[in-house]
C-alpha cells in the first residue's frame, strides 16, 4: 500500500481479455532488443494471444485467453526478460512514465496529500504554541529550491527524476512551513493536489472509454521507441526567466539590506521575491486543461506538456494528416455545345466523395478519370491541361453517350475544423508552417511553406534549431514524439500515432482547444507576474512593519495569498477556455 500511494510498484491496468503491464527498458540504442524479448518471453506462456510492447507509454499490451492466466506470473515474466543477460553496452533504465492508464500512480498526489494534512495539523499546533518549532527562513529557503529553475534541476538529478523531486521537495516545503509560518501555504498545496486528482482521474476515465477502439489487435498495439532529444535544449519559457530574475533579485535587495535593518528583517524582505504565484497559477491552469481535455474526448498522453503550452512559438501542420479521405469538385469547365447547367446536374449527381476513380454511370451519362471512358472524337486535351496546371490533383471527364461534354477538377478535401485551427493560431501569434507533399499547395494561410522532400520530422528539427518550440499537428509518430507538444491525428480504424503527446483523433476540436490554450496560458502568466509583484511589495512591507522575529513569517504570508490568486487565476482561466471553445469549433465551414 505504501508503494502504491508513493507511485511504486510496477502498474498493470487491465479489462477483460487484455493487460497493460509496465515495463522498462525499452528506450535508447538497445530499446528494440528488450522490447522484443520480453515479447517473445510473454508469447510463450499458454495463456498469452499475443503481446507488443508499446514503448512510447512503456507498457506490453498483453491478450489473454479465458479464463486468463493469474497476472503475478506475467508480471513476473516481463521482470525476468528486463533483467535477462544482454549484450555489452545494453543497460535496461527507468523511465518516468507518463500515461493515462496510470491515474494516480507516479502522480505522488495521495503521498502529497497525506503529508499536507500532517502539515495542517502541527500547523494548528505551532499556531497555539508559544513559539515556531522552526524559523520561517527555513520554509523559505525550501521554496526557493521549489521554485527556481536551476535549481529544480539539481534537485530532479540528484533524486533521480524530476517528477520525484517536485513530489519530496514539495512535501518538504509543506512541512516546513506549516512549522514555521502557518498553514496557508499548505491550502494552497492541497487546492492544487486535488485538481490534479481529477485531472488523473479524468484521464484514466478517458483512457477506459478510447482502449479498445485505439486497440483492436496487435497490429494497432506495438511500437518502437521514438528518438525525442532536441538539437537544442528546449529555451526557458516566461515563467522561468521570471523566477530567476525575481530571485536573484531578492537576494540582491536582502543583501543590500541587511547592514540597514538587520538580517531577519532583510531575510523576510527576500523571501518576499518568492515568485509562487507563478508556479501556482500555471499548474492550476494545466491541470485544469487536462481535465477539460479529457472530458473532451482527446487522450493526454504526456500531462507534462500541458505545463509548457507558453513556450510554443510555432505551429506546424503536417499536410498528410490535414486530408479528410474525401475528395472535392473544385471546378469544371464544359466543352463547346455541352449545356452547363445539365453538365453541373450529372457531374455532381454522379461524383463519389470517397473514391472518384471508380466509374459511376447513369443513364446516357458516365463520369470516370478521362483514359476509362471510351469516347468518340474530343478528349479534351487543353481543357485537362488547364485543370492540372491550375493544381487539379485528379481530372474526370463527364460523357454523354460516348460523346466528352464537360472535364471536371478533383482535390483531396481538408478536415473539418482547420480554418478554425489557424484563426486560433493567428489569435495565439504562433507561425504557421506547412509541410506538404501537395505538387501545387494552396496555402495562403501558412507564413512558412516547406514543400516536397521533407519529412514532417525533419521540419520540425529545423524550426526547433533555429530556436523556436514546435506544436505539431500530425500523425507520423516519430515526428510527433520529437515535437514540443505532438497532437497526434488519426482517423479511426488505423494505428494511433503513438508518440503523440495529445491523440485528438480525426477531431480538429481538441487541437483548436489547445492552439487556444496557448495564448490562455500566456495570459495567465501575465496575471500572475502581476500578482508576484504585487505580493513582493507587499510582503517586503510587512517584513518591516513588525518585529524582527515574525518578519519572515509575514512575508511568507502575503506570498501565499499571492500564490491562492495565482492558482484561482488559472483555474477561471482553463475554464473560460472551455465554455468559449466549442461554439468556435461548431462555427468552422465543413
Amino acid at each position: 500500500m505504501a508503494g502504491r500511494l508513493t507511485g511504486g510498484g510496477r502498474d498493470v491496468w487491465a479489462r477483460p481479455g487484455r493487460l497493460h503491464i509496465e515495463t522498462h527498458g525499452v528506450h535508447g540504442v538497445d530499446g528494440a532488443r528488450v522490447a522484443r524479448r520480453v515479447e517473445r518471453v510473454l508469447e510463450r506462456h499458454p495463456g498469452v494471444v499475443w503481446a507488443r510492447v508499446n514503448a512510447p507509454g512503456c507498457r506490453v499490451v498483453v491478450e489473454v485467453t479465458d479464463p486468463p492466466p493469474p497476472r503475478r506470473e506475467l508480471v513476473a515474466l516481463v521482470a525476468r526478460a528486463e533483467s535477462a543477460p544482454t549484450d555489452v553496452g545494453e543497460e535496461i533504465a527507468e523511465e518516468e512514465l507518463h500515461h493515462p492508464a496510470e491515474g494516480l500512480q507516479r502522480t505522488g498526489v495521495l503521498a502529497n496529500l497525506a503529508v499536507d494534512a500532517v502539515a495542517l495539523v502541527l500547523a494548528g499546533l505551532a499556531r497555539v504554541a508559544p513559539w515556531a518549532p522552526l524559523p520561517a527562513e527555513l520554509a523559505g529557503l525550501v521554496s526557493a529550491v521549489e521554485l527556481h529553475p536551476r535549481l529544480r534541476e539539481l534537485a530532479a538529478r540528484r533524486l533521480h527524476g524530476q517528477e520525484r523531486a517536485e513530489s519530496l521537495v514539495s512535501m518538504a516545503a509543506g512541512l516546513a512551513q506549516a512549522l514555521a509560518a502557518g498553514g496557508s501555504g499548505v491550502v494552497v498545496d492541497v487546492a492544487e493536489r486535488i485538481v490534479r486528482w481529477r485531472e488523473a482521474h479524468a484521464d484514466q476515465q478517458a483512457w477506459r472509454a478510447a482502449e479498445p477502439r485505439l486497440i483492436r489487435g496487435p497490429e494497432d498495439a506495438g511500437a518502437d521507441p521514438a528518438v525525442v532529444e532536441r538539437p537544442r535544449p528546449l529555451p526557458d519559457g516566461p515563467v522561468e526567466r521570471h523566477q530567476r530574475r525575481v530571485l536573484a533579485g531578492g537576494a540582491a535587495v536582502a543583501a543590500g539590506a541587511a547592514p540597514l535593518v538587520g538580517l531577519r528583517r532583510a531575510g523576510a524582505v527576500g523571501l518576499a521575491a518568492l515568485p509562487k504565484a507563478a508556479e501556482a497559477g500555471r499548474a492550476a491552469f494545466a491541470s485544469h486543461l487536462g481535465l477539460v481535455l479529457a472530458r473532451s474526448g482527446a487522450l493526454v498522453l504526456d500531462r507534462a506538456v500541458l505545463r509548457r503550452l507558453d513556450r510554443l512559438d510555432t505551429l506546424v501542420l503536417d499536410g498528410a494528416a490535414l486530408r479528410s479521405g474525401r475528395w472535392a469538385l473544385t471546378d469544371l469547365v464544359p466543352l463547346a455545345g455541352a449545356d452547363f447547367g445539365e453538365v453541373v446536374e450529372h457531374g455532381s449527381a454522379l461524383f463519389a466523395v470517397e473514391n472518384p476513380w471508380d466509374v459511376r454511370a447513369a443513364g446516357e451519362w458516365t463520369l470516370a478519370p478521362v483514359d476509362k471512358l471510351e469516347v468518340r472524337g474530343r478528349t479534351g486535351v487543353r481543357q485537362r491541361r488547364g485543370l492540372a496546371d491550375a493544381g487539379a490533383e485528379v481530372v474526370l471527364g463527364l460523357a454523354r453517350r460516348r460523346r466528352l461534354e464537360a472535364v471536371l477538377a478533383v482535390e483531396a478535401d481538408t478536415a473539418p475544423g482547420l480554418d478554425t485551427v489557424v484563426g486560433a493560431a493567428r489569435r495565439a501569434g504562433l507561425r504557421i508552417v506547412l509541410a506538404t507533399d501537395d505538387q501545387r499547395p494552396r496555402a495562403q494561410y501558412a507564413d512558412v511553406l516547406v514543400e516536397r522532400g521533407r519529412s514532417p520530422v525533419g521540419v520540425v528539427r529545423d524550426v526547433q534549431a533555429a530556436g523556436g518550440v514546435v506544436m505539431l499537428l500530425s500523425g507520423d509518430r516519430r515526428a510527433l514524439a520529437a515535437a514540443d507538444c505532438g497532437l497526434g491525428v488519426h482517423v479511426d480504424g488505423t494505428p494511433p500515432p503513438w508518440g503523440a503527446h495529445v491523440l485528438i483523433g480525426s477531431d480538429l476540436g481538441g487541437a483548436v482547444l489547445l492552439v487556444e490554450a496557448v495564448a490562455a496560458a500566456r495570459s495567465v502568466n501575465r496575471d500572475c507576474m502581476v500578482l508576484t509583484r504585487a505580493a513582493t511589495g507587499l510582503g517586503a512591507l510587512a517584513a518591516l512593519g513588525g518585529g524582527a522575529t515574525r518578519a519572515a513569517a509575514r512575508s511568507l504570508g502575503v506570498v501565499n495569498v499571492g500564490a491562492a490568486l495565482g492558482f484561482a487565476d488559472g483555474v477561471w482561466r482553463a475554464h473560460r477556455l472551455h465554455t468559449r471553445t466549442p461554439a468556435r469549433v461548431a462555427s468552422s465551414p465543413p
